[in-house]
Formats: structure tokens, C-alpha cells, sequence
């Protein structure tokens, strides 16, 4: 059939549009593909921060020098996420030396890691085993497919425009958030510094299993301390050993165990074989969830400072520090852990860890999880004994302590339950022994407020249950090693000692493990004291073992030198400051949770409590909106609304101390703020360096114009529109064209 000149025309018109088109979807992909590999190569910077690169090894080189390793990369749904060549001390179970690799990989399809130790010199698997409850870190093979999924946000958009052009504050994060998918997927957090320039951080926690931005907010920020800046700040640790004091100990760091202290020996008689770190939990209430911090040389939180060896009156100590950027104190959410084990004539030793901050948020627990392999006098054969408060009773079989301090002292019928021991006021302790050796542990006070507490895992030493490198379990579930407690026979056996205390932070005076302290002033620390004693016989009945009787300290002996300035505990927790309303809300910390008026941040756990006095006495019949409010601050477990702005609102997420930290006086004062249903701005103290920046708008929905006020669009957002334009323009102009030709049979 014969076509007209209007038909070709409108033929070549349509070819001309068509081949525009697919040349400005493909200029936009390998702009947007340009600008997440800007951010990749930022992310790697970070990654790369005192990391060592011929201990590291990618996924190509894995498989061409271990061809077995092929079996587990070309599974379907499964994702490399690093390898790193081990030290001597995690190495020795395999009897390869430093030849020895430990390659991490996820399984996208059915969840947790699948782990291979490889042999570099031999060129084969020496183990291989999974954990189904395990989360990697991030890590430079998954940065790519992160920001991919974080760049295609409408929301991520809104606020950060180009990803690319967006300033980094953290490494992306192992995350997970309690009221989400996020608490049991694999979840990393990306974090940028906002663009408004306002000094929060904003976070993009993005589900890599599910290939979605699963919840995007503001946290914290605050202005730069006058402080100098430390000087030793570069990635340096030390391996080492020492012979002093009775004592023979070795140490060696880890990519993220911490410093793995090994074949510790007072006396010439073995205390124990290995004592690490294996991750440290962070955990904020206000978002709900946290992070999963590692130690070491590869970690999130890595090694600086070089490991001191520092001599006192009576012993030494071995301590590393591990920073997660150079500028602290002047960061937001930096991290900043020192790892120490103290050791003394007296054969008794301290296993310590110290938090710095500052964190992201203002209310938070830390939990550091020690694991101590206990081979007193050997491996075998170890008795272990746990004092309820009256007696000593045998740990027969595997068991959790907890809480392991400051507890009511249950009768003994309800004493064991679920492998679960409840202890006594003075039900702390816990003995170990072995022929002449035997040692209490216990846990010593720290909390100026009293609040000590801590998880205590009495476990038989398996093969694959942290005896080699340990990655990261699900946050709030303490994980690991429950996943191992399984009831199998501890007393007699090899037994391993995991020591969680959970380091709580304070919000008033004093100020202890905040995130603004000062320098070196205001940490908080958790302590595990190891104390030989010796043992007397007892009559053998059902439960009942030997009393210890701790060895006499001789008057004369030097009080060990606190490493610390934590204040010493209290036996009443000390009031939160305040003398208006407004200055008890912000030093209690309820507006990291809650937004009341102008006062805290939307989008966080606790719900709106801007208008709560017109709605607080329809809650429960019968009650008060001032009884309702009332009992809501002093028991805050005992009525829980369905709906907070994240999700079903949880419970044990609001502190429980508020009746013993504020007095009667204060909670009327904020019981009669509430019911005023504050709804217009209220002024609030003037900042200072310690203080949050005065909180902005809520986040903007999700779509694309509704940027912060004073960003700009990016220049990729503009190019494209310009482009559009022009392509529209040049259509109208190609159809007027067409109009205008002649129409011809």
C-alpha cells in the first residue's frame, strides 16, 4: 500500500520520538547508575578505614584458589559478604596457622550465614557450617545492591535528592528494628548527614532480603564539643604476650571478635584458653531497634590506638581501644569501646568494658557479650556451682542466669524453669573449680543508680558455638548463644562462661554513658570479677556443693586502681533534674520517644502526646485522664495503646524507673502539662553543647516535592526535567510539521 507524505512524516516522527526516548531512559540509568557508584566508592572509603588488604580476599579469588567454595557461590539467592585470613589463636582448632580463611555468605532465600573455613594453602574446606540466626555486618560486596534499593525510595529521594552527592556519617550498619520485618531479616542501616544542615542523622534502614527501604528517620544532633581532638587516633593494635605478676598471657586481634585473649595462666596453672568480645548491641527505645556492633580490625567498630600493656601497685592490665571515626568526640553516632582484662598478684582478674559514646540517640543499652572458655587446670572436668542467695546448687546442665544481679530470691520450687536460673539479692556469683583451682565470678556494681544487670550463660564448650569466629545474632533476642542453650551437661565438662551485662544510659545528673560526655569523664562501664577461693568439705546432699570461702586479702594490700571515673553505685537511684516542666520532659528523655507539642520528634516509637489530656480519660472506664496519665509514667506497662507510629505499639520499651526518679512533685507538674493538651509551640531551654538541635518538621511523605526546606534539587533531578521538556518541545514542533505538510493521495 502506498503511503502519503502525512503517513511517512508521522512515521519518521514516531521513530525520531521513540529513538529520543530509549536514548534519555538510557542517559537516565547510567546517570543514576553513576551516582550510585559515587556512593559505593564513598561507602568503600569507609569500609576501608584501617582495614588490612592481604587479609582480605573477593569472592573471585576465593573461588580460584578454593574450588569447593564454587558448591556455595553459585547457589541461587545466596550473597558473598567477606573473607578474612584468621590469626594464629582462631586458627588453632584447624591447624592452619595464618593460612586459614573465614568466608562469610548469606542465604537471601531462607535466612542466616553459611561459613567456610578455607585453607589457603592447602586449597580446601577445613569446616563448613550455618547459622540461621546469624546477621552480617555490611560490607563492600552488598554496598551496591543497599544503595540501589535505598536510591529508588521515594522518600530517600525526597530528603536526599542524589544519593550520590549525600554525606556518609556512618558505616552502613547492621540493623534491626523490634516492631519490623527488620528484627529478623537481614537489615542494614545507611546513615547521611541531613541536608538541612541542622546536624541530625538521617537513616535508611533497608531489608536486603525483601529488597525494600523498610523505615526511614532523623536521629539526634547536636554541636561540636570545645575540646581538643585526641592525638592517637590511627588504626594500630598490637599482638602480643606478657609473663608478669604470676601471670603468662597472650593476645591477638581479631577481624571482629575483639582482642582474643589466650592461655591465661597464673601460677603455671591454666585459667583460662580464650576470652573475646563478640559483638556489642546497641539498643535505642525511641526508634525501636539498634545495631549490632563488632569489634577488630575489620569491624564496624575497629581497632586505634595501639594495645597498651599499663603495669599498676599490684598487677597490669591489657586494654585496646576501638573508635569508629577519627573526629570523636565531635561526631554523631560514632562509637567508642575499650576492651580490658585486668590482672592481679593475688591470681583474681577483671574482665572490663568501657563505652564512651556518643551514640545516635539519647536513651540506650549497651550490651557487650564476653565469651570466656574456662579450662581451669585443663579443659575437662570443670565442677560449676551457682549461689541462689542460701546455697551453692550444681549447674548440672546448661544454663541462663538471669537477672545476674539484684533480683527477689524465688522459693525453690520456681528457682529453675525453661533452663532459666532466677537469682537472689545476693545471688551474683557463680564458682568454678577444678582439683586446687577454683574461682567465684561475679559481677561488680557500677551503676550510679543501682540499675546493675546482666545475662549470665553457664555453656558445655561445642564445636561451631563460638569456638571459632562469631558473626553478629538478631538485636533483643541475645543472640548469640542462646541459640546453643540446649541442655546439654555443664558441671564436669568443658564449660564456657558468656558474660552480657546491659550498660544502661542516664538521662539527668550525673550523666553517666551518655552521648554527649564529656571526654573520658562520663563512661559507664560493666566489670566480671574473678576471685580464687578455696573450698571446704560438705556433707553430699541432692544439690548442695562446697561453700567457697574467698582467699583473705591482706590489710595492707593496695585497693586496685580504678581504670574508670563511673561513679560508684548508690543505693537510691538519683532524681532527674528539673525545676520546669520543660526541663524534666528533656532530662528525662521523653521526647526521644514522643512528640508533645514542640516538644520531641515525630515518627518515633511512643505515640503522639500532643493532644493526650482531651482523649486520656476515655482510655479505661472509670479512671481519670489525671490517674490514666499518672499511672502511665509510674507503671508504664500497665496500659498499652494499639497503635504507635511505627506499628503495634510494644511493651518494656518505656523506662520503668520514672517512679523512683522523679519526684511526686514532678510527675504532677508533667501530669498537668499533659492534660493542657499542649498543641501550640512551647519555648524551650536555650541549648547548650550537651543538647539536641531544636527538632524540624516531621519527614515528608512520600513524594518527591516535598524536599526540606533549602535543599536544592540535585543537578541529576534538573537535568532530567530540562531533558523532558526539550522532548515534549520537540514533539509539538514535529506534529505542528506534520499538520503542515500537504496531504497527498
Amino acid at each position: 500500500m502506498k503511503t502519503t507524505p502525512r503517513q511517512r512524516a508521522t512515521i519518521r516522527l514516531i521513530a525520531v520520538a521513540l529513538v529520543i526516548l530509549i536514548g534519555q531512559i538510557f542517559w537516565l540509568r547510567t546517570a543514576e547508575n553513576g551516582r550510585i557508584q559515587i556512593a559505593v566508592a564513598k561507602g568503600k572509603q569507609m569500609l576501608g578505614m584501617g582495614a588490612e588488604a592481604d587479609r582480605l580476599f573477593s569472592p573471585e579469588q576465593l573461588a580460584a584458589a578454593i574450588p569447593q567454595l564454587n558448591a556455595i557461590q553459585e547457589k541461587e539467592n545466596v550473597q558473598f559478604v567477606e573473607a578474612v585470613r584468621l590469626g594464629q589463636s582462631e586458627s588453632q582448632q584447624w591447624e592452619c596457622g595464618t593460612d586459614c580463611a573465614h568466608a562469610i555468605y548469606y542465604d537471601m532465600a531462607n535466612g542466616g550465614t553459611i561459613n567456610a573455613i578455607v585453607n589457603l594453602k592447602t586449597h580446601s574446606v577445613e569446616a563448613q557450617w550455618t547459622d540461621a540466626l546469624a546477621r552480617p555486618p555490611g560490607s563492600q560486596y552488598i554496598l551496591a545492591r543497599t544503595l540501589e534499593i535505598a536510591a529508588a525510595d521515594p522518600q530517600v529521594q525526597a530528603i536526599l535528592g542524589d544519593i550520590g552527592a549525600a554525606n556518609p556519617v556512618m558505616i552502613p550498619m547492621s540493623g534491626w528494628l523490634a516492631d519490623d520485618d527488620c528484627r529478623d531479616d537481614w537489615c542494614v542501616d545507611l546513615t547521611f548527614a541531613s541536608p538541612a544542615g541542622d546536624g541530625r542523622v538521617f537513616h535508611v534502614f533497608v531489608n536486603l532480603e525483601q529488597d525494600k527501604v523498610a523505615r526511614t528517620f532523623y536521629t539526634r544532633g547536636r554541636p561540636d564539643l570545645d575540646v581538643e581532638m585526641p592525638v592517637a587516633q590511627r588504626g594500630a593494635y598490637d599482638d602480643g604476650c606478657t609473663e608478669q605478676d604470676g601471670w603468662n598471657v597472650c593476645w591477638e586481634m581479631t577481624a571482629h571478635d575483639g582482642l582474643n585473649f589466650t592461655d591465661a595462666t597464673y601460677d603455671d596453672t591454666l585459667i583460662f584458653s580464650s576470652a573475646k568480645i563478640t559483638q556489642i548491641e546497641a539498643w535505642y527505645p525511641s526508634w525501636p531497634g539498634g545495631y549490632r556492633d563488632e569489634i577488630g580490625f575489620n569491624a564496624t567498630v575497629r581497632a586505634y590506638g595501639g594495645t597498651e600493656v599499663n603495669e599498676f601497685d599490684d598487677g597490669f592490665e591489657v586494654r585496646q581501644l576501638f573508635t569508629e571515626f577519627t573526629r570523636w568526640p565531635n561526631c554523631i553516632c560514632c562509637y567508642r569501646y575499650e576492651q580490658i582484662i585486668q590482672f592481679y598478684d593475688d591470681g583474681s582478674l577483671d574482665f572490663r568494658f568501657t563505652s564512651h559514646g556518643p551514640g545516635c540517640d539519647d536513651l540506650s543499652i549497651y550490651r557487650p557479650f564476653w565469651r570466656i572458655d574456662v579450662d581451669l587446670a585443663g579443659p575437662d572436668d570443670n565442677e560449676v556451682q551457682v549461689w541462689d542467695g542460701a546455697q551453692w546448687i550444681e549447674a548440672k546442665s546448661e544454663l541462663e542466669l538471669y537477672p545476674f544481679v539484684e533480683t527477689p530470691l524465688l522459693d525453690d520450687n520456681n528457682l529453675l524453669e525453661d533452663n532459666v536460673l532466677t537469682l537472689s539479692l545476693t545471688g551474683n556469683k557463680v564458682a568454678a573449680s577444678h582439683g586446687d583451682a577454683s574461682y567465684i565470678w561475679q559481677m561488680e556494681p557500677t551503676d550510679p543508680l543501682g540499675q546493675d544487670e546482666a545475662y549470665f550463660f553457664i555453656l558445655q564448650d561445642n564445636e561451631d558455638e563460638g569456638d571459632g569466629p562469631v558473626v553478629t545474632g538478631p538485636g533483643d533476642t541475645y543472640q548469640p548463644p542462646r541459640q546453643w542453650l540446649n541442655g546439654d551437661p555443664a558441671s564436669g565438662e568443658n564449660v564456657v562462661f558468656w558474660f552480657v551485662p546491659l550498660l544502661k544510659t542516664k538521662k539527668g545528673d550525673p550523666w553517666w554513658c551518655m552521648p554527649d560526655p564529656e571526654p573520658g569523664i562520663n563512661q559507664c562501664e560493666a566489670i566480671l570479677r574473678a576471685e580464687p577461693a578455696r573450698f571446704g568439705s560438705q556433707p553430699e546432699q541432692d544439690n548442695l556443693a562446697l561453700t567457697p570461702i574467698p582467699t583473705p586479702i591482706p590489710e595492707d594490700t593496695p585497693t586496685p586502681i580504678a581504670t574508670s571515673a563511673a561513679p560508684v553505685a548508690t543505693a537510691t537511684p538519683r532524681p532527674i533534674e528539673g525545676d520546669t516542666v520543660e526541663e524534666v520532659i528533656l532530662n528525662a528523655g521523653c521526647g526521644s520517644c514522643h512528640v508533645i507539642g514542640a516538644l520531641g520528634e515525630a515518627r518515633k516509637v511512643g505515640p503522639d502526646l500532643t493532644n493526650i489530656g482531651a482523649v486520656a480519660g476515655e482510655r479505661i472506664a472509670g479512671m481519670t485522664a489525671a490517674d490514666y496519665l499518672r499511672q502511665s509514667i509510674l507503671e508504664p506497662n500497665a496500659f498499652i495503646i494499639p497503635e504507635c507510629p511505627n506499628g503495634p505499639c510494644l511493651t518494656n520499651v518505656m523506662p520503668q524507673y520514672y517512679g523512683e526518679r522523679l519526684s511526686p512533685e514532678q510527675v504532677e507538674m508533667i501530669v498537668a502539662f499533659l492534660l493542657e493538651a499542649p498543641d501550640t509551640a512551647v519555648e524551650m531551654p536555650a541549648p547548650d553543647a550537651d543538647s539536641k538541635a531544636t527538632p524540624l518538621a516531621p519527614l515528608p511523605k512520600t513524594n518527591a516535592a516535598a524536599k526540606e526546606p533549602g535543599q536544592p534539587p540535585s543537578r541529576l533531578s534538573v537535568l532530567s526535567s530540562l531533558s523532558l521538556v526539550l522532548l515534549l518541545v520537540l514533539f509539538v514542533l514535529a506534529l505542528f510539521w506534520v499538520w503542515k505538510r500537504p496531504y497527498e493521495e
